[in-house]
């Protein structure tokens, strides 16, 4: 029911908006001119307002073009907010002496704000926004062709109709499908998902714990080789965690003397255990 309530507001509120900007009016190629003069000139309350004008008279345009990329993954409420940022960018840095209209000049840079949100937040491992144009357009391509051969087109016949590669086309229909969950089934219909497959890397196998099991077994029936001061110092610090300098302290010997004693003890421990059973300890 919650959910209900949220797209109806959701709704309710893009209805609103719609109707709030159509109450701005368009304005023509002669004052689209006269207003790019103004932003490019020293007067800086002109130019915040010429800025403003042109967006304002500009926002269907927005909505317009967020409607052609409905479905791409964003909420179509989403894909204005960012197209607007577009705009706003177009109409600070639009220029007519380059030939062109503003309404063509905006279009590019409320596209390129899509997409790029398109590419930064739909997919979990993000992919360069010209990537994901390419994507986008092997994507409508696939559907034209399906509805025009009625079949699933191949590879191929979708790069002849984008005159791209048929490698490039297989490299983007791959890389559309490569994300999955991990909650998703090896198998459908069967028990089993994909988070089954990692192994934890905090996890002893058994056959590990085993061999762990048979060395520590194997290594404190050796110690009864060693003599008395080798034995006390292997077992503080290997079977009682305890430090160089511990072992030092309590048994009245330099740290440097406790370690060369640890190395000859571990040295013997070492043969033993190759003899024993082949075991290594490290």
């Amino acid at each position: 029911m919650r959910q209900n309530d949220e797209f109806t507001m959701k709704r309710d509120s893009l209805k609103q908006y719609i109707a709030e900007i159509s109450n701005y009016s368009l304005i023509s190629v002669e004052e689209e001119a006269r207003l790019a003069k103004q932003i490019h000139g020293d007067d800086e309350e002109k130019r915040k307002q010429a800025i403003e004008t042109l967006i304002l008279a500009n926002l269907r345009l927005v909505v317009k073009i967020a409607h052609d990329f409905r479905g791409a993954g964003l909420p179509i409420a989403d894909l204005i907010s960012e197209g607007n940022i577009g705009l706003m960018r177009s109409g600070r840095t639009f220029d007519p002496s380059l030939g062109s209209k503003f309404s063509t000049y905006a279009a590019w840079w409320i596209k390129q704000t899509m997409r790029r949100a398109i590419a930064n937040q739909t997919r979990t491992i993000r992919v360069p926004v010209q990537t994901g144009n390419k994507m986008s357009r092997a994507r409508q391509a696939r559907l034209l062709l399906k509805n025009e051969l009625e079949r699933e087109p191949s590879d191929l016949e979708v790069a002849e109709y984008l005159e791209m590669s048929e490698r490039t086309v297989a490299n983007l229909r791959r890389a559309e499908n490569s994300v999955f969950s991990l909650q998703d089934q090896i198998t459908a219909g069967e028990e089993g998902s994909f988070e089954d497959l990692i192994a934890d890397p905090r996890a002893v196998t058994p056959g590990t714990e085993i061999s762990n099991d048979d060395s520590l077994e194997l290594l404190r029936e050796s110690l009864d080789t060693l003599d008395p001061r080798e034995r006390e110092i292997i077992t503080m610090r290997f079977f009682e965690n305890k430090t160089l300098d511990e072992v030092s302290q309590l048994i009245g010997r330099t740290r440097e003397r406790v370690r060369q004693i640890q190395n000859q003890a571990l040295e013997k421990l070492r043969e033993i255990m190759r003899e024993e059973s082949g075991i290594v300890a490290t």
